[in-house]
């Protein structure tokens, strides 16, 4: 879990004339062959050889690096992943050191710089949406929270609830009746203590959806009861007990977070595509878009994650172009060609402030014709 006291300790982190950070992103994710057997650490050493090959220039600072990877090199020997990505910031001189386990995919990257390079994780918070997570049973409940960073709970509750018993004699239909009656009084009381709390939470830390998990019956009482404002805001279930351990709530959770992602990207790419035909700040397709990123207007770069294309870059002013073109359309300069294309072009939109995403699924298959678009800023 990545919490405010986290960023805010990022945030207050003060570079002096002198610091040099190493600042790392890692995929560890363990469902990617190329991490098993630790082939994650192999990833590590050759951005730390890339890193360095392209530091060895800055006078005084190899040795500082070389210090800094051999720090990290003794964290990742007895290192568990228990997530899809590391991040993590070193800065043995001021005796700094941060990390966590992210549940979510982050690009790969060293950075060796005066500053801490935090603008991956500050995106990958941004578009990871801070789940409320509700484990209940008739007596028994837990708040939790959910998010990029993992899982964290808040809160606890435990409500005296009668069982139901079978009773014998004269008196046997109304005395089962009341049981019922008293029993289900007691279970809906437990309802509302939960929805106290919940509503605490979610206040306190402005989430926008709620996930559900327990026994069904104990699970309708709940939501049945919840204000309609909170109702709205369930977004799926999981079928963990309450007592379920953290492993399984984060497993269940990651299948609700990407079926999530993959409708607000649906969503998201449908409204751009709409938005690109009515000619309101949006584009799509290779040209519009490298036209628009040329222009210093694009906010979001929309990509297909299977999308390849390739174009040219101008030797002179450095344009992209799509491929077909003969020369520069700005300066009639010379063109050489980019594969890379939209790898060049996202690091254009990310240098000028913008984001980029990535869509799978229908999102991708809705995008597919045009491969790219952007959102744009004006």
């Amino acid at each position: 879990m990545i919490s405010h006291e986290d960023l805010s300790q990022l945030h207050s982190y003060s570079s002096g004339p002198e610091s040099l950070i190493l600042s790392l992103y890692v995929n560890i994710d363990q469902s990617d062959a190329a991490n098993l057997n630790r082939g994650f650490e192999t990833r590590v050493e050759s951005l730390f050889r890339q890193a360095a090959e392209n530091h060895n220039s800055h006078e005084g600072s190899r040795e500082r690096f070389d210090a800094e990877c051999q720090r990290v090199r003794d964290f990742l020997r007895e290192y568990v992943p228990k997530g899809k990505a590391l991040v993590l910031f070193s800065d043995s001189k001021r005796d700094f050191w941060w990390q966590r386990d992210l549940q979510v995919e982050l690009p790969t990257g060293v950075r060796w710089s005066p500053e801490l390079w935090v603008r991956p994780l500050l995106e990958v918070i941004e578009e990871h949406d801070r789940f409320a997570v509700v484990l209940i049973d008739k007596h028994h409940a837990r708040v939790l929270t959910f998010d990029a960073g993992g899982l964290e709970q808040q809160t606890e509750i435990v409500s005296d609830v009668p069982n139901k018993h079978a009773t014998t004699g004269t008196d046997h239909i109304w005395s089962q009746g009341q049981m019922d009656r008293d029993h289900l009084n007691h279970v809906q009381s437990h309802a509302r203590r939960v929805t106290d709390e919940l509503t605490t939470v979610i206040e306190r830390m402005k989430l926008k959806r709620i996930v559900i998990g327990g026994p069904v019956e104990a699970t309708s009482v709940f939501t049945s009861g919840l204000p309609k404002r909170l109702q709205q805001m369930i977004i799926g279930t999981i079928s963990a007990p309450v007592d379920a351990n953290r492993d399984r709530i984060i497993a269940e959770m990651r299948s609700v977070q990407a079926n999530t992602e993959h409708e607000d990207e649906t969503k998201m790419v449908d409204s751009m595509i709409t938005a690109a035909m009515k000619g309101d700040r949006a584009v799509i397709g290779v040209s519009d878009t490298l036209g628009a990123i040329q222009e210093g207007r694009v906010y979001r770069l929309v990509v297909a994650r299977d999308f390849r294309a390739e174009g040219k870059e101008c030797v002179a002013c450095h344009v992209l172009v799509a491929d077909g073109m003969e020369n520069c359309p700005f300066c009639a300069g010379k063109l050489e060609a980019a594969p890379d294309l939209v790898n060049r072009a996202s690091h254009r939109v990310l240098d000028m402030g913008g984001t980029i995403q990535h869509v799978s699924g229908e999102a991708a298959t809705r995008l597919a014709q045009a491969g790219i678009g952007a959102v744009l800023r004006f």
